[in-house]
């Protein structure tokens, strides 16, 4: 259905007076069929810049100029990519669900400059907005046959490129390093996805999406382990498509007989394996609470002698220029790779 009525002819009205509008989409785009490709449509048409949740990432290809990347995760994105919403005098929520987010995204925004397109009634209190309807959001666009005039000065340009600069690697060596490598010989068509963790925080601040669901992650539960049966079962679904699964070493050891599930199905799943040791994001928060080391390191398990052993190949990257070579390698391959990433511990501080 489509919003109508005075109260919409009111919120067209908002809309067309708008000179800094901003899109902010959400995973209920995604599940409508034509859902991406109206709201991109409707971004290049009125030149608008988009934010993604962290779930509906490849919206917009990543490289577009108009996206300015997926977030909730990190407060360090938090801080370039939220004044955006205070700047903008329009807000176009798109099947955002809220649910996805931190608690730093908790009344974000003046309900005033809302429009929002959701598929369910806001009864979560996570944000407000003056004009809201339960719709699909291509029903809401379509309706929305107004135009503004839009023109941020290049402050979405700028905002992006602040983004961009986060994500470049500042370590010598780290998860930074080994993400960067492996996105950039990443084929468009491939299908991640990722775990729990601080390697998730940080893998979806990157801009490498190129289309809607490139990168699959637990819904708000947040489950460990959940990165590796992801992969196999998108890679059973679709199998032309190159299937890697971003997971850290905590996790896969939750999950690790999963790798004969791996082994049976004959399928060449990639396994990245973030090696530090340590439940990273707990222990990070356990120190910035002033909290004693409790519970959060482990010793070293050999991933890639396990690999073999169930069969599959097996990749040890410890530094600069191995991670791209590994990927490629493992792309290639006729069967399951473990590509096992050594990294410091504490590597993800400053980071996320």
């Amino acid at each position: 259905t489509a919003p109508h009525g005075p109260d919409f002819d009111a919120a067209k009205t908002k809309f067309s007076n708008a000179r800094r509008p901003v899109i902010m989409a959400g995973l209920d785009v995604l599940e409508e069929p034509n859902g991406p490709a109206t709201v991109r449509e409707f971004a290049e048409r009125h030149q608008i810049p988009v934010v993604t949740t962290y779930k509906a990432k490849g919206i917009l290809p990543e490289d577009h100029p108009l996206c300015l990347g997926g977030h909730g995760l990190s407060p360090k994105a938090d801080q370039i990519i939220l004044p955006i919403f205070d700047e903008a005098d329009c807000i176009l929520s798109l099947g955002y669900d809220p649910i996805e987010m931190r608690t730093g995204w908790r009344e974000l925004w003046d309900p005033a400059k809302v429009i929002e397109f959701a598929h369910a009634p806001n009864d979560h209190d996570m944000h407000f907005s003056a004009d809201a309807w339960v719709c699909s959001v291509t029903g809401g666009l379509d309706a929305l046959d107004t135009a503004p005039q839009t023109d941020w000065g290049g402050r979405e340009t700028e905002v992006r490129v602040q983004l961009l600069e986060s994500v470049q690697p500042v370590t010598d060596w780290g998860p930074d390093h080994a993400m960067s490598e492996i996105f950039s010989v990443l084929p468009e068509n491939a299908l991640s996805s990722v775990d729990s963790g601080a390697h998730r925080i940080l893998l979806s601040q990157h801009f490498f999406c190129q289309r809607p669901r490139a990168l699959v992650q637990s819904t708000a539960l947040c489950t460990m382990g959940c990165a590796l049966p992801l992969a196999l079962g998108h890679k059973i679904a679709d199998p032309s498509r190159p299937a890697i699964c971003f997971i850290g070493d905590a996790c896969l050891e939750m999950t690790i007989g999963e790798l004969a599930t791996v082994r049976d199905s004959g399928l060449p799943i990639v396994v990245v394996v973030f090696v530090d040791r340590s439940l990273s994001l707990i222990e990070l928060k356990q120190r910035r609470s002033g909290m004693q080391n409790a519970g959060v390191d482990f010793d070293r398990t050999d991933f890639a002698g396990l690999a073999r052993l169930y069969g599959g190949d097996a990749i040890t990257v410890s530094g600069p220029g191995e991670a791209a070579l590994a990927m490629e390698q493992a792309l290639s391959n006729e069967r399951f790779t473990v590509i096992e990433v050594e990294i410091p511990r504490r590597a993800y501080d400053g980071l996320i």
